[in-house]
């Protein structure tokens, strides 16, 4: 009996060793590889290091956007107790100074792994880094900071809490910004700790690259408060400021409000975040008057002196009545601009043809992105000349029936100012690596010429009488004389103009002889006032002056400009000896009715035919010859006196007619009483 029993056991024994050999000879043979991988895992277990997001720096290398190395803290709970916690606790609580029972609290309470300390700055983690407990690790858990708020906002953008770029430059520039992570092996023992780090398959992380931009922090900080300032003293609903210099391109400041702070987007709204200087369009109302009276000066169909009759500031314009705010007889192109008439536009509208006015709104930028490079940007709208109706060109010349981006008019708006060039706009100088070393840089991209040089100063002398004589006086700086251009336009909302809501706008640039920046203000719905010279163009002043103040190089001789108010004798005798000495211009007084008889317009066109011009209005012959396509050259101004093709001739391709033109001016009609 007992030796049966002595036989099972050894049985069993051997049965047992049996088994064991089988699995010793299954892991150390078999499945060696295996077992290996596992060992090497647990002993030799990699760690992934997050690679620090790039830098983004202002174009005097102010930091607008950067990483923070901070860490977060974790415990096992599984591997706790009473004893790890208390330690675990004092040492938190003196470092972080809360008490010690939070973080008792916090790791009973818990299950497996959790968080007693997130996003720690790296100063109190280094201390906290030393704690040597089992199932007590940290984590890099990096922060993008915006050190100062809500500054250029819609420009940087912001990044999601795994820090990947959302919006703005933080978006576009994601993958520059974004380093490439690296990983150390670490060889632990049995219980997990640390023993030493394989220096050999470790790779260390490659912080991103940095992008520097064209935006000068102070310009602005300046743009911004003086915006929202304007935004709330005058009631509207939102604002767009943009300064940018026009002999490059170069955006150096850009904001909206509202504004929203990109380290805390998600409690602010869409419409807040909105970047409204791209994405939004309007009409640009009066703004768009100095850019018809280029491309007129440029194909020398108007000249500046020239005498405009504006009948009293009310006509009747193909069955639609078009008004000015302020009623004159005369004026001069000049003045035209000075005064922002609608009338005068209108009439000068008619002097170009539809395929080339609309060529040259065009060449501006307006109806095509501009390819900045923040993402979102509208392309505005522009009418195609066969969608033109009689009243397209007039409503056009002052600021209706398209509509623009803010970055398109002070894209368009800088070539009209710097020469005649029209340049891309850019927001982005360089991109340097975490050394400083610049990988690649921007250069100013000329896309074209759109007028001469020698329109451009015409136009540039022009609009300094704007803000020293005209409707916008209120943007009138002590140091250095400006210029600009007020606009006003009725908003249209679901295909209807919504009585008393306004765009306010003023578009400026100093110093006027040689500019080196441009400003936009544009004010939506001002509850209080709504002309763009009561409204923006004082926001423009606010601004011009403190950049001034900061930057001496837009004003170096600081000499207080002494201003007083011309004589009406003076401008009297400006204005007739300027009309005196320059007979040969357009001009359509009301009184010339009566020294004429008109010839009807509406004659007996025959296609392919010349028709009989003499007698008739310049403007009129002018529709009659773009009608048939024919080519034209003019001479003089006032009625048609002779043409070079005579009536009944037939017509070839390619044909020009020379139109011969002359005036008999009563100098009565000068009377500017």
């Amino acid at each position: 009996m007992i030796n049966s029993r002595a036989l099972i056991i050894t049985g069993f024994v051997f049965l047992f060793f049996l088994l064991l050999l089988a699995k010793l000879f299954s892991i150390q043979i078999l499945k060696n590889e295996y077992y290996t991988l596992i060992a090497e895992r647990q002993q030799n277990k990699p760690k992934i290091i997050k690679a620090e997001r790039g830098i983004i720096k202002d174009r005097n290398g102010e930091v607008l956007s950067f990483t923070r190395d901070n860490v977060s803290f974790f415990v096992d709970t599984r591997m706790m107790n009473e004893s790890k916690i208390d330690t675990i606790s004092k040492v938190f609580s003196k470092t972080l100074g809360k008490p010690v029972s939070y973080y008792k609290r916090i790791i009973r309470n818990g299950k497996r792994n959790v968080c007693i300390a997130k996003k720690v700055p790296m100063s109190k983690a280094f201390e906290l880094k030393k704690l040597i407990v089992d199932g007590y690790f940290y984590e890099e858990d990096f922060t993008r900071v915006y050190p100062y708020g809500n500054l250029a906002a819609h420009i940087i953008g912001y990044v999601n809490r795994e820090l990947k770029g959302i919006e703005g430059i933080e978006k576009v520039y994601d993958e520059i910004l974004t380093g490439k992570d690296g990983m150390y092996l670490f060889e632990r023992d049995v219980l997990g700790k640390v023993i030493s780090v394989d220096e050999k398959h470790s790779v260390p992380p490659a912080p991103g690259n940095n992008v520097v931009l064209t935006i000068n922090k102070t310009y602005q900080k300046i743009l911004q408060e003086e915006l929202a300032a304007g935004v709330k003293k005058y009631n509207g609903n939102s604002g767009v400021g943009i300064i940018m210099d026009p002999n490059s391109g170069a955006i150096l400041a850009l904001a909206n409000i509202p504004d929203f702070d990109p380290a805390n987007y998600n409690l602010f709204t869409a419409s807040e975040r909105r970047n409204r200087a791209l994405t939004d369009t309007y009409e640009p109302g009066s703004t768009i008057k100095p850019f018809i009276l280029s491309m007129l000066f440029n194909e020398k169909l108007a000249e500046e002196n020239e005498p405009i009759d504006v009948e009293g500031g009310k006509i009747i314009f193909h069955k639609t009545r078009i008004t000015d705010t302020h009623p004159h007889d005369i004026l001069t192109v000049r003045e035209v601009l000075e005064q922002s008439s609608n009338v005068a536009m209108a009439k000068l509208s008619t002097r170009i043809s539809d395929e080339l006015f609309y060529r040259y709104l065009r060449n501006f930028g307006f109806g095509n992105p501009t390819h900045i490079e923040i993402s979102g940007e509208a392309e505005g709208y522009l009418k195609k000349p066969k969608n033109f109706s009689k009243l397209s060109k007039a409503f056009m010349s002052f600021g209706y029936e398209f509509s623009v981006t803010p970055l398109q008019m002070i894209t368009a708006f800088s070539a009209l100012v710097n020469g005649g060039i029209l340049y891309k706009p850019y927001v982005v100088e360089k991109i340097t690596d975490a050394n400083g070393e610049i990988l690649s840089s921007a250069d100013p991209k000329r896309i074209r010429r759109v007028i001469d040089k020698e329109v451009s100063d015409k136009i540039k002398k022009m609009m300094v009488g704007v803000v020293e004589n005209g409707t916008a006086t209120a943007a009138q700086l002590d140091y250095v004389h400006a210029g600009g251009k007020t606009g006003t336009s009725q908003k249209l909302v679901e295909g209807r103009y919504v009585k008393g809501k306004y765009n306010s706008s003023f578009i400026g640039y100093l110093p006027a002889d040689n500019p080196q920046i441009v400003c936009l203000i544009l004010i939506d719905s001002p509850e209080i006032a709504r002309y763009g010279g009561l409204v923006a163009a004082p926001v423009f002043k606010n601004v011009a002056q403190r950049l001034i103040e900061y930057d001496l190089n837009l004003a170096p001789v600081r000499k207080k400009i002494v201003r007083k108010k011309k004589l009406i004798e003076e401008l009297i005798a400006e204005d007739i000896n300027a009309k005196e000495n320059n007979y040969d211009k357009f001009f359509n007084p009301t009184n010339e009715k009566k020294m004429l008889p008109e010839k009807p317009v509406k004659q007996n066109v025959q296609k392919g035919v010349m028709p009989d011009l003499r007698n008739m209005n310049l403007r009129d012959a002018i529709v009659i010859l773009n009608e048939l396509s024919v080519k034209y050259k003019i001479s003089g101004s006032g009625k048609v006196v002779s043409q070079s093709i005579e009536p009944g001739v037939k017509l070839t391709a390619g044909t020009i007619c020379t139109v011969k033109c002359q005036l008999n001016i009563n100098k009565k009609v000068l009377n500017l009483n």
